[in-house]
């Protein structure tokens, strides 16, 4: 692994609660299809070691909740969905990600 992909995986992992409001804002998911929407947007795949403990502190701060949801073929399924406290966190990030990017940008042209 190149430090390319080192440094795209450590950007990934500190954006991941970003990364999940912004895909349970569209639909509920559950854990994998969190990681498909996720890998399929071009991001580097994303581990259940990495992702359901982020779940679970999106759970425990009320931005996202949990039901069992019965599968057609397999067995029932965890799915995610956004609270109204996920929503207003999700725009909180997003202001803070956007804000980053901004300044990081004017450094790169002020030096």
């Amino acid at each position: 692994m190149g430090t390319q992909a080192m440094s795209t995986a450590a950007w990934q992992r500190a954006s991941l609660p970003m990364l999940i409001l912004n895909v349970l804002s569209v639909a509920p998911r559950h854990g994998y299809g969190i990681s498909q929407s996720l890998a399929s947007a071009g991001l580097q795949p994303i581990k259940g070691a990495q992702l359901y403990p982020a779940l679970v502190r999106l759970q425990d701060e009320g931005a996202i909740t949990a039901r069992w949801e019965q599968s057609e073929s397999g067995p029932a399924r965890k799915v995610y969905e956004l609270t109204a406290d996920g929503h207003a966190q999700r725009e909180a990030l997003r202001g803070q990600w956007f804000a980053f990017i901004n300044a990081a940008e004017t450094v790169g042209h002020t030096y």
